[in-house]
């Protein structure tokens, strides 16, 4: 090793490699992102099992021409997803199709040109290649669609080309662009989805930089050009530069999109801004009539503001949806309800709602019963936002097939505004197709699982309760079915009312409640007692050591009382959501999550299950 110190050619590691990214791609690594080169490179590191930089160091010296490709990829493969940054597609949809499918239908080959210059892991070509398909449909079906995406990165390409995504990827997508394009991988891919041959015929792949790509397109035009947040890596030189050498593939006719948070302005060109971050050339005399064959369908758009009803037992759920819905994203609030009992009412009093929010565990009335009641023609578009995961139960399937347009997963209250894309272009996608029955459900039944909990006798679930929450608590045993492990509900300061507690839950949730005295003896699986706090806690610590717990807490708890449960060490800990996405105060710190009291079964068994897996 001091042999290797002696011969190492570059005394700054992160400057060199930065350097030689800079000068290969453009993209600008300075000072400021050291760190996240630093990073990304440790990874690499120990990827490559080396056991620190100045071993890696060695390798990359002797390496140098092979291994700087994959530091490229390391360095400029940035997050993406699918149908990010979707205000583009809605413009394409309302603003670009019609005035594009008339021109395209007078070629030969009748085929719409996009090329993603900065295609990544290829979710942009394949987010593009299922709109253009699901829309020009309408136009009469005639109109083909080929997608050329480069990206700098040779690794990126590969994976773009694959055509493979985890089936949480995909699942992002708005379901009504799915169709039929994805089928469930097999054995080691049998959690990610593979695009079907008919999407990956529009689409091709290639390595190419945008500092230097004259030799790969020849003289080739393009309809539509998509180069997306990559900009903001460039320096304004780079970007001059790279725009000029792109714009001149571009069709007179053409659109230049880049991304939302871009801009060309004072750059020089002869491009007018037509849209968010949407570009193209002037008209220079008025654009020619072209005889349509065909007549072009009416153009259905997106309302400018859209109308939102939101359905959901949480106020702080309620409380983020009116963050990630606001006006200046094209949404207004207009009514919320906690149950579909008061949904039903409260519609009957609003007029022109244009989507509805809906969770799946309510009381009074949950969502499936009030798809099942109230869902019927005329209704407005449904999507659902539960805590219940897309794959994990049959659920989310069910309400997609008694008429919801799409499903959100509800993760952990403080994560929900990451989920702010995702829903936006969801509710957008199911008004904008709210005259549109089709839709195929094929990946849904492809990936739907039964929660299912093997050895419960293994495991052991604990509700805190008082008798402030007798409704909630006899509402979670309601919900619990299947196969299920023994449950104890600890009930604190009320030790001689227990065998009439006992009784009235019996009555209210109709499931065989007990009470006994002895407590030495394990609990069997399905079985349900009521016990006193104190002597509960110490009977699941010594009965039950080992099993699997999960502990679910109602209300708020003292600091005495909330270190006793910590003092179990529960695997999950939920605590009820007490507003603002908070729960008990001294529980807090240390919780899984934080629901809705209703989504405590589902959570409870799902939580099961996967520890089976």
């Amino acid at each position: 090793m001091g042999q290797a110190l002696q011969t190492l050619r570059y005394p700054d590691l992160y400057a060199h490699l930065s350097e030689q990214v800079m000068k290969l791609t453009g993209v600008q690594l300075g000072e400021k992102q050291r760190s996240m080169v630093e990073s990304r490179l440790h990874k690499r590191i120990h990827e490559l099992g080396f056991r620190n930089v100045t071993e890696y160091q060695a390798y990359y010296e002797s390496h140098e021409k092979e291994e700087i490709q994959s530091i490229v990829g390391l360095l400029t493969t940035h997050y993406t997803y699918f149908f990010r940054e979707f205000a583009h597609f809605e413009y394409i949809a309302e603003k670009v199709l019609p005035e594009l499918v008339p021109i395209v239908r007078q070629r030969a080959d009748k085929t719409l040109l996009v090329w993603s210059a900065a295609v990544s892991r290829g979710q942009e070509a394949y987010s593009l290649a299922m709109f253009l398909h699901h829309h020009l449909k309408s136009y009469g079906g005639d109109i083909k669609v080929k997608i050329f995406g480069t990206d700098v990165d040779e690794q990126s390409v590969k994976i773009a080309s694959n055509g493979v995504y985890p089936r949480k990827e995909i699942s992002e997508a708005p379901l009504a662009y799915l169709a039929d394009h994805w089928a469930r991988g097999t054995g080691e891919i049998s959690e990610f989805v593979k695009a079907r041959a008919p999407l990956r015929k529009m689409v091709e792949f290639e390595t190419a930089n945008l500092l230097d790509f004259r030799d790969r397109l020849g003289d080739r035009k393009f309809d539509l050009i998509f180069c997306r947040n990559v900009f903001i890596y460039f320096s304004p030189e780079q970007i001059r530069s790279s725009t000029e050498k792109m714009i001149k593939h571009l069709h007179p006719h053409g659109h230049f999109f880049i991304g939302m948070s871009e801009s060309l302005s004072g750059l020089g060109f002869d491009l007018k801004c037509k849209g968010p971050s949407v570009y193209r050339f002037p008209e220079k005399s008025p654009a020619p009539v072209v005889e349509l064959k065909k007549s072009l369908p009416p153009v259905t758009a997106v309302p400018k503001v859209i109308k939102v009803f939101c359905v959901d037992d949480s106020s702080s759920i309620h409380t983020l949806l009116k963050q990630i819905l606001k006006p200046d994203q094209g949404f207004e609030i207009v009514g919320q309800a906690m149950n579909g009992l008061e949904a039903v009412e409260k519609l009957k009093k609003l007029q022109n709602v244009d989507v509805i929010t809906l969770d799946i565990h309510m009381p009074e009335m949950t969502g499936i019963e009030y798809l099942e009641k109230h869902f019927v023609p005329g209704h407005p578009p449904v999507v659902m936002v539960s805590s219940v995961s897309r794959d994990q139960s049959e659920l989310p399937l069910r309400t997609l097939k008694l008429g919801a347009s799409d499903y959100v997963e509800k993760p952990a209250l403080n994560a929900l505004q990451e989920r702010g894309e995702e829903l936006r272009a969801k509710l957008k996608t199911a008004v904008l197709g709210r005259n549109q029955s089709e839709r195929s459900l094929r990946l849904e039944e492809e990936f739907k699982k039964k929660v299912v909990i093997s050895g419960p006798e293994r495991k052991v679930r604990v509700l805190a309760s008082g008798l402030a929450h007798l409704k909630k608590t006899a509402q979670f045993l309601k919900d619990l079915d299947g196969n299920q492990p023994p449950v104890h509900i600890l009930f604190e300061g009320v030790a001689g009312n227990l065998p009439e507690i006992a009784r009235e839950l019996s009555f209210l949730s109709g499931k065989k409640v007990v009470f006994t005295e002895d407590v030495s003896m394990k609990a069997r699986p399905g079985e349900i007692r009521v016990l006193d706090f104190k002597k509960g806690i110490h009977f699941i610590s010594k009965v039950h050591a080992g099993d699997r717990l999960s502990v679910a807490v109602l209300g708020e708890w003292g600091k005495q009382s909330a270190l006793e449960l910590k003092g179990l060490r529960p695997a999950q800990l939920l605590l009820e959501d007490l507003g603002g996405g908070k729960g008990a105060e001294h529980l807090q710190h240390i919780a899984s999550d934080v629901f809705p009291s209703t989504s405590f079964p589902f959570l409870g068994s799902e939580f099961f299950a996967k520890g089976d897996a």
